[in-house]
């Protein structure tokens, strides 16, 4: 007899009984809405979502929790600029280069490089 294994399950296995609140969550996520569908509203592959639930994937892991944090469980952040913002918002923000000819995007670009605790961007020595 092969049971169906749930995301939980695959996430107790994975994180040894001490799953995270954000794993938690994104595997309850999974579980109700499909991996695809969680994967394309994070902006990652159906892999990456499988992979840490089960506490397999190898990648930036803080980023992917800032990720589900803000896309899955409404955790915002208080942008400079913007105001608050979901934290997946704020990593879309930090990733769209300058635009002269648009004010708002050039103000959040220099934020974010100018020491926001927020930003996930290296500091460029002066």
């Amino acid at each position: 007899m092969n049971a169906h294994v749930t995301m939980q399950q695959k996430a107790e296995t994975g994180w040894d009984g001490a799953v995270p609140d954000w794993v938690g969550e994104l595997a309850a996520m999974a579980e109700a809405h499909g991996v695809n569908v969680v994967a394309t509203r994070l902006g990652y592959s159906s892999a990456v979502v499988s992979q840490t639930i089960s506490n397999k994937y190898s990648g930036n892991l803080s980023k992917f929790e800032e990720k589900v944090r803000g896309a899955l469980m409404g955790e915002t952040v208080v942008c400079p600029v913007l105001g608050a913002i979901g934290k997946d918002e704020c990593l879309v923000w930090q990733a769209k280069p300058r635009k002269v000819t648009d004010s708002i995007r050039s103000r959040v670009y220099r934020a974010c490089r100018n020491n926001c605790p927020h930003s996930r961007l290296k500091v460029r020595s002066l």
